[in-house]
């Protein structure tokens, strides 16, 4: 074979021999590199529209006399010269569970002196429940509930609202509260008589 016969011959061997590497770097170029992945989520809290609050009147046992027992209901018919007191909470929503809790005194006081007052008795508390988009305050088409408020110190009492349509049913909440007083025997200091009430609504759910 002469010189000028084997260098074609000679370059066909270089390119089968580098053939190989080249295919290697293509097929390294193509891997992807390895990856590490995490999910996270998003996520916002949105708060219910305030509640709107208005002290209707107040509990009130009228004149009384030593060893006298007052019991006022909650609900009306109330005896002559007494009245349960009232709360109403308006602009409750009907996507979100509001319960009641009382804080209530044990005795009515006037300085040192002091008259005993009980809240245990359904006959003592009653919640009246209406719709204000499509109901009549003081038409308890929701919810009309007789319940003991000194059950309800520790508890919550819970609104029951209904979960239809449509989407913008407001509700409102009257709370009454009426209890029973036992004017000690024997001489009792002159004055008014008085200790507060609380009453809580708050968001349970």
């Amino acid at each position: 074979m002469t010189l000028r016969g084997a260098l074609p011959a000679l370059f066909a061997l270089v390119l089968l021999m580098a053939a190989p590497g080249v295919a290697v770097r293509a097929a390294a170029q193509t891997t992807p590199p390895p990856e590490w992945k995490s999910s996270v989520t998003a996520s916002v809290q949105v708060a219910p529209p305030p509640i709107l609050l208005t002290t209707t009147r107040d509990l009130y046992f009228g004149n009384v006399s030593p060893g006298q027992v007052v019991s006022v209901p909650a609900r009306p018919v109330y005896p002559v010269g007494t009245w349960a007191a009232g709360a109403r909470f308006s602009n409750l929503r009907k996507t979100v569970t509001y319960g009641i809790r009382f804080t209530l005194p044990s005795q009515l006081t006037s300085g040192t002196s002091t008259i005993p007052v009980s809240w245990a008795g359904t006959q003592y508390g009653w919640l009246c429940v209406w719709n204000t988009t499509s109901g009549t305050a003081g038409v308890c088409a929701v919810q009309d509930a007789s319940f003991s408020p000194a059950s309800y110190t520790g508890t919550n009492l819970v609104v029951d609202l209904p979960n239809n349509t449509p989407q913008n049913n407001v509700f409102a909440a009257d709370v009454y509260i009426g209890g029973q007083l036992t004017v000690p025997a024997g001489t009792l200091k002159p004055g008014t008589y008085s200790a507060p009430i609380t009453i809580t609504v708050a968001v349970i759910g």
